[in-house]
């Protein structure tokens, strides 16, 4: 392995982890991604930071909670005055490559160019900010100048074309490669071929304690009207095609014998309820919204490995430092992962802090979710016992102890991380409430 590895960054848009076989569904077809998890780290238990698409953003590339960079809601910039991922690496002589959607430049939200000074400094940029609501109508920008480039057929396939030819492009230079390849697939509404879609229009994709069935997807401004069970064959279609095109990444990897040397990541920014609990979407801290795939393979590690190491977004732009030979700032929250990556101890005692509209404090085993942005507890889960959280423990006599390791947990973080954020009680509700997409 290189002292200092090429990083290959795979996130996609909306994928929970309750939806790949990796994490014991048995509906969703993955080929390509099992054959990746059998060679590499599966974090049984990784969490969001943030269970909604701008502010996973900006904690994976600050390292920061959203209650620390201020970017707590879609719509916002990534912070003129933040390091970011990108700039740590660029110090240390990579070439940082950003390829996909962006969601990070600030309003308006739509299909547009981003300008270089709101990319948080990568040094080359193919992308767009945010919202190409139907997948085979995308645009792209190539560096600069604001001139877009319509991706011919599904925007996963152009994308992933796009990603090959970068790939092949840094294998030209000296230095190591850091490339973030951000699709928004599976991000409804979904479109996808009708060979993936297909693959699903015979099975019962409802079968989980608590999907509703009579739930409907309703989104006059997609165009998107039908019933839980339709949408989970578009949903699981795109997963599938997704899935196809990580296989070609990898296989491009192979060919350009940069396997030994390439640490590869494969996440999600947040999950999909997906007509669960009659919910869709994502912002909320139910499982589907908030258990995320974090799948990483060490450069030359053939051998998969499960760890019940808690995780979460938070760490892995430490994680990401690490393997980069980057000493971690006293500003950069949480820990690096790498020795679990590499066999090491899990620490199974810690509790890992996510937030949006709630708060949430999650444990290997529990899971506390607050009244709004307060310190109240609101909801309290065995998530062993009772995976689809269907029964709260609030105040039972017998889970008083997790209910109070976790809410102290809570309110230490809340001290550290929000004091001073104008954002916190009466202030947030209106801004949570907004239609975030």
């Amino acid at each position: 392995m290189a002292s200092r590895p090429n990083i290959l960054f795979v996130v996609v848009d909306q994928l929970g982890a309750r939806w790949l076989p990796t994490y014991g569904n048995a509906t969703v077809s993955t080929p390509h991604l099992e054959s990746f998890a059998a060679q590499s780290r599966v974090f049984e238990r990784a969490i969001t930071t943030s269970p909604v698409c701008t502010p996973y953003r900006g904690c994976l590339l600050s390292g920061r909670y959203p209650s620390q960079t201020g970017v707590l809601r879609n719509g916002q910039a990534y912070p003129a005055n933040a390091p970011s991922l990108a700039d740590h690496l660029n110090t240390a002589g990579y070439s940082t490559n950003y390829i996909g959607k962006w969601h990070l430049s600030g309003a308006p939200q739509e299909n547009r160019w981003v300008p270089p000074d709101k990319r948080a400094g990568f040094q080359h940029f193919i992308g767009w900010e945010s919202h190409h609501v139907d997948h085979n109508a995308g645009w792209i920008w190539r560096d600069d100048p604001d001139a877009p480039i319509h991706m011919p057929g599904h925007e996963t396939d152009a994308l992933t074309d796009i990603a090959l030819h970068q790939l092949k492009q840094a294998t030209a230079d000296s230095d190591p490669f850091f490339m973030l390849l951000s699709y928004q697939a599976p991000h409804p509404p979904c479109s996808p071929p009708a060979v993936f879609q297909d693959m699903y229009d015979t099975k019962d994709l409802l079968d989980e304690p608590n999907a509703d069935p009579t739930a409907w997807y309703d989104m006059p401004n997609w165009n998107a009207d039908y019933d839980a069970a339709t949408f989970r064959q578009l949903y699981f279609g795109e997963i599938s095609h997704l899935d196809a095109a990580f296989g070609r990444l990898l296989r491009k990897l192979d060919e350009l014998s940069l396997r030994d040397d390439t640490l590869v990541v494969f996440t999600s920014d947040h999950g999909e309820m997906a007509g669960a609990r009659g919910i869709f979407g994502k912002g909320v801290m139910y499982e589907e919204s908030l258990h995320v795939p974090f799948i990483i393979r060490a450069p030359g590690q053939t051998q998969g490995r499960r760890t019940d190491q808690f995780a979460a977004t938070i760490d892995l732009l430490p994680t990401l430092l690490d393997y980069a030979g980057i000493v971690k700032a006293e500003t950069v929250e949480g820990i690096s992962l790498r020795a679990q990556i590499e066999g090491g101890d899990t620490d199974r005692d810690r509790i890992a802090i996510s937030e949006y509209r709630n708060f949430c404090a999650t444990s290997q085993d529990w899971k506390l979710i607050t009244a709004g942005r307060t310190l109240e507890a609101a909801e309290l889960y065995n998530i062993v016992d009772d995976p689809y959280e269907q029964v709260n423990r609030l105040d039972d006599p017998a889970c008083v102890e997790a209910q109070a390791r976790l809410s102290e947990a809570l309110r230490r973080w809340h001290g550290k991380v929000c004091a001073g954020n104008p954002l916190t009680t009466s202030e947030s509700d209106k801004a949570w409430h907004q239609v975030n997409t």
